[in-house]
């Protein structure tokens, strides 16, 4: 009997410590849609990157080249946008420029910009289909920095 009432008693302090040492919910929101992503400014991309580094000819070959990265099927898909006006901000979801920017986008690390597929692949650093485009360090590598560290 009294083993039984210890034990009674042990089980009620167990579940009142419980009970004393719990914290209530902490709601810190929906995760975000694209955690870890990349996403430097849009209007950077169009006005830069885009003529200057992506439609930009290097010895005669552009990255858009039917060759290289206008395959569906390339990790880096860069199509000319048909639309010949300017685009508005944001970005229309689904929109040529849309497509464009979030392919490049996805290709970024912005905590490494070197690091980059954007940039390792075209500079050399690292295996690249269409062979090395231009020199590491270079002002490619400016542009794409300045594009990740925003206004």
């Amino acid at each position: 009997m009294i083993a039984s009432r210890r034990l009674a008693v042990r089980a009620a302090l167990v579940a009142l410590g419980l009970g004393l040492g719990a914290c209530s919910t902490v709601d810190v929101g929906a995760p975000p849609a694209d955690v870890n992503a990349c996403r430097p400014s849009a209007q950077f991309f169009v006005a830069q990157i885009w003529p200057s580094y992506l439609a930009q000819s290097y010895s005669g070959k552009t990255c858009g080249d039917a060759s290289c990265h206008a395959s569906a099927n390339r990790p880096l898909h860069i199509v000319a946008p048909t639309s010949t006006s300017t685009p508005t901000f944001p970005l229309v979801a689904g929109s040529d420029w849309d497509a464009l920017y979030q392919s490049a986008a996805n290709q970024m690390n912005c905590s490494d910009v070197a690091g980059s597929e954007l940039y390792t692949k075209p500079s050399g650093l690292s295996q690249h289909g269409g062979d090395k485009l231009f020199e590491p360090n270079g002002p490619e590598l400016g542009l794409l920095t300045q594009w990740v560290a925003g206004p």
